[in-house]
């Protein structure tokens, strides 16, 4: 019973351990939460960069005029067509950056996601194309428009790891 005693004095809120330890833990804690609600506010402020692109898809959709099925695909193949220029631009860039080799297997690369795009537009155009509702005809648009992005920030990342400097 006496063991027990002083188990429970040494734990007792009395107790000067007790208190050194429950204070420096509080102030560790606090410290914790400052820097992991600093670090959610950092990674905040770049998530809210967005691309010009998705700016003035945004943009393009909130028109009034664009409140329709037509209106929201003319708007999701205006950026598809941005995106296709932008990664046409980087494609090309990277071709005139990239040694005889790499270009040779970038080419093939290029060649088999040009086949890929192909195929999963006609995949989602057929599948959203039996679904009831005009507003499915959106969605194979803003699916291909993604898929576009995609490559062409795919395609920019690899020449920004290869000209940084």
């Amino acid at each position: 019973m006496t063991q027990i005693k002083k188990v429970y004095g040494a734990l007792n809120p009395q107790h000067w351990y007790f208190r050194k330890y429950y204070r420096n833990f509080l102030l560790l804690l606090i410290m914790f939460f400052f820097i992991f609600t600093l670090g959610q506010t950092v990674g905040q402020n770049t998530q809210t960069d967005k691309h010009q692109i998705d700016v003035r898809l945004e943009q393009c959709l909130a028109l009034d005029s664009n409140q329709t099925t037509s209106g929201m695909m003319n708007c999701e193949i205006i950026a598809r067509d941005e995106w296709e220029n932008e990664m046409n631009k980087y494609y090309k860039m990277l071709m005139d950056t990239l040694p005889i080799e790499e270009q040779t297997k970038l080419k093939i690369a290029q060649a088999l996601w040009l086949d890929y795009n192909e195929k999963e537009i006609e995949f989602s155009s057929t599948m959203y194309s039996n679904m009831t509702g005009t507003l499915w005809k959106i969605v194979p648009a803003s699916k291909t428009c993604e898929i576009v992005k995609a490559r062409a920030l795919e395609l920019k990342s690899y020449f920004d790891m290869l000209t940084f400097d």
